[in-house]
């Protein structure tokens, strides 16, 4: 592209910002050539300076440093680079109604919830700030039972049972051995299988020859429950929704869902070819028969906008508020309606691990102006 003959050249982004600095040399060295000078120099001039500032565990000096660059760099910028946000538009588009939907958890989720948080591993994780029973004074996990029975260290079970507790939380088919993703979780998922599926052989039965069916039953899971209601109404309304999940697996267990109900309905993930995706979004866009498309939250943007969607539910959300928001505006930038189905039984191991006092905190950041999120460089967004 650098190669182009042209007068002017004008770089047109709306991610350059809370991408990564790299991105930010690139387009401006192909709009106006050389104005940052070399990659090598900029990284070392600008972005490596600016990203260590940024880490927790950053030096006095070196945040001292990281700031002044910001600083720099903004001044290099602010004779070329014009930057925009939606608060100067934002009266002129739909206004947005977000909604929080607290779900509760089934009686045969709280089963298996429970026999997580009753094995070793996790009563040894929340006791692990306690007191060492040798009275040396050390917390435990700091003295005499710093591992596990297995000899795996207790900093290391932390979020290997987050994850597990989440796959729960969401939908219990999701601990089935199908529906595996990490290999380091896997041991103690057949551990937690084996001890709480033998009290439901119906349940493990109907993974096995038909997964849609355990799919689609709420007594499954309590988000499934809500979400059923919510799509039949939808239905009946002719709405079109975007139902985004983090996890692909969870879209597996939700396309299963819409196969059993006979719902139609498109997906778009990071496996989608770029040439398939623009399809999708046209017969969602056009297309009166199709009112439900499955996505993935940290799908790759290339352009898209679900123009015709008008409402935006949240089967799976994030933690980081900001993936979620990117995810939404990047598919429907002007949808009315966004639903968020949230667990509301306690997603925490210890304090370490996070509080269920953080979840006001994060609907908060979820509907706070954008501007206000999107900031990894301070100081460029007077640019």
């Amino acid at each position: 592209m650098k190669e182009l003959r042209c007068l002017v050249r004008v770089g047109l982004t709306g991610t350059i910002l809370q991408n990564n600095l790299d991105e930010l040399w690139c387009v401006m060295d192909w709009a106006i050539p050389r104005c940052l000078g070399s990659l090598g120099n900029f990284k070392n001039m600008f972005s490596d300076p600016i990203e260590l500032g940024q880490k927790h565990s950053v030096t006095k000096r070196a945040l001292a440093t990281g700031r002044r660059a910001v600083q720099a760099l903004a001044g290099k910028l602010s004779q070329w680079f014009l930057r925009r946000t939606k608060a100067l538009i934002r009266e002129q588009l739909p206004k947005k109604d977000d909604r929080v939907v607290y779900c509760s958890l089934t009686s045969f989720q709280q089963t298996v919830y429970q026999a997580v948080l009753d094995t070793e591993d996790v009563t040894l994780l929340l006791r692990s700030s306690e007191k060492c029973d040798c009275q040396s004074g050390r917390s435990r996990r700091k003295c005499c039972y710093k591992v596990n029975a297995r000899g795996v260290r207790v900093t290391d079970l932390y979020f290997s049972y987050l994850a597990i507790l989440r796959k729960v939380a969401n939908h219990v088919a999701l601990l089935q051995s199908k529906w595996n993703t990490s290999k380091k979780q896997e041991q103690y998922v057949n551990e937690i299988c084996e001890k709480v599926f033998q009290k439901f052989p119906d349940f493990t039965e109907k993974c096995k020859q038909a997964a849609f069916e355990a799919m689609s039953d709420p007594m499954y899971s309590g988000k499934m429950k809500v979400l059923q209601r919510l799509l039949k109404h939808y239905v009946q309304r002719k709405d079109k929704v975007l139902l985004f999940s983090l996890s692909t697996k969870l879209l597996d267990v939700l396309e299963s869902y819409c196969m059993a109900d006979g719902l139609e309905y498109s997906r778009l993930d990071g496996n989608t070819k770029p040439r398939e995706r623009l399809k999708i979004v046209k017969e969602f866009n056009s297309c009166p028969d199709i009112n439900l498309c499955l996505v993935s939250t940290m799908a790759g943007g290339l352009g898209l906008n679900f123009v015709g969607a008008n409402i935006v539910v949240l089967f799976d959300p994030t933690w980081n508020p900001a993936n979620d928001l990117q995810a939404i505006d990047r598919y429907a930038a002007i949808s009315i309606h966004t639903m968020y189905l949230h667990r509301s039984h306690p997603l925490w191991l210890i304090d370490l691990n996070g509080d269920p006092s953080s979840i006001p905190f994060y609907f908060h950041d979820v509907t706070c102006p954008q501007d206000i999120l999107y900031r990894p460089v301070q100081g460029l967004d007077s640019v």
